[in-house]
């Protein structure tokens, strides 16, 4: 399923385990101006969300269990396809260029805050034009 109902603030889903990563990107992404939908976990993620009312995921790579690539996987097998900026500790050259090849994001944290509202606009561009936050 691809996202076609656009809405006047794109809601933005953040899955990290680390708590104090995803307290400050959701306070990040508000301050920006986006709705935004924190969860801890992949599994907590498909336990209790519509994953189809999200106009983009920034989701940690690595996790116990189901891990953020598994999930991409996961939600793609069911047709529900969305924009995501990957993050992660654990620089990998080779999954950050099979990632951006595919036209996401990957960050290396930390980050930026500046960074990260860049990639969420570069992965929402195509899909949702009026999304760019004013974060100059």
């Amino acid at each position: 399923m691809v996202l076609t109902k656009q809405s006047a603030t794109p809601v933005i889903g953040v899955i990290d385990d680390d708590p104090s990563v995803l307290k400050s990107v959701s306070r990040l992404l508000r301050s920006a101006g986006f709705s935004v939908v924190p969860f801890a976990s992949t599994e907590g993620f498909l336990e209790t969300h519509q994953s189809w009312t999200l106009h983009c995921l920034v989701l940690d790579i690595h996790f116990e269990g189901m891990g953020g690539l598994d999930l991409e996987a996961y939600l793609a097998d069911t047709g529900v396809h969305f924009p995501i900026v990957f993050i992660t500790a654990h620089d990998d050259a080779a999954l950050r260029e099979r990632i951006e090849a595919t036209g996401q994001a990957y960050l290396r944290k930390p980050f930026d805050e500046t960074a990260l509202l860049d990639a969420i606009h570069r992965v929402l561009l195509p899909t949702h034009p009026g999304a760019r936050p004013d974060h100059n």
